[in-house]
């Protein structure tokens, strides 16, 4: 990738109804048990400090 393309300023204010950020919340926290179960016990690497 030589050159990237510049992002499009938005004005847009985001206002989510209380279903869509729930659906949201069930997603992220099905994302975040999938990566969590398929997490390396021990992969040998040093922590970052």
């Amino acid at each position: 990738m030589a050159q990237q393309l510049p992002l499009k300023e938005q004005r847009t204010t985001w206002k989510l109804d209380e279903r869509t950020r729930e659906a949201g919340r069930r997603g992220i926290a099905s994302a975040r048990a999938a990566l969590a179960a398929h997490r390396p016990e021990d992969d040998h690497r040093p922590q970052a400090a």
